[in-house]
């Protein structure tokens, strides 16, 4: 049996996901290819005034805001592996912590780690100005990356 490639689907819970989910699977997955589903959660953030003022908010609130965004961010995972499983593709499920590092940065750390032969993302369709003041995750990974990206821009029809 011919071994497959190990491919990286970095996903959130935007259209732009499922967009190159649908594309990754009509034009680039092989049969024996396994498809990591990277999520990158955003734990967060105690906010500062409470460092500035020395008044913080309450742990309890905090923790509810974690157990809120870990719950959403295995949601966006168990989407793409129930699609996965429809399809009948082989898959990894990985959900990392941000912890102060940009999406892109992981996304390229552990697309290296894991020796994937693309990486394969959305692009959400961001204005010039956005990108410019906000930066982009796809304009980081493919300047960064070491493996080739797929990037699957808005309103892409699947061919």
């Amino acid at each position: 049996m011919e071994t497959g490639r190990m491919n990286c689907l970095a996903v959130d819970d935007g259209d732009a996901s499922e967009l190159a989910f649908d594309w990754y699977v009509q034009n680039y997955h092989r049969k024996n290819d396994t498809l990591i589903i990277l999520h990158i959660h955003e734990v967060p953030q105690l906010p500062l005034m409470g460092i500035l003022s020395g008044i913080y908010p309450a742990n309890k609130e905090h923790h509810i805001q974690i157990d809120k965004s870990v719950k959403a961010a295995q949601a966006v995972v168990e989407k793409f592996k129930k699609l996965c499983k429809e399809k009948e593709i082989e898959f990894n499920e990985i959900i990392l912590d941000d912890n102060f590092k940009s999406p892109g940065n992981m996304i390229c750390e552990l697309a290296n780690k894991k020796l994937a032969a693309v990486i394969v993302l959305g692009q959400r369709g961001l204005g010039a100005m956005s990108r410019i003041v906000l930066g982009s995750t796809s304009d980081y990974v493919i300047h960064h990356s070491k493996v080739p990206v797929i990037v699957v821009p808005p309103n892409t029809a699947s061919k």
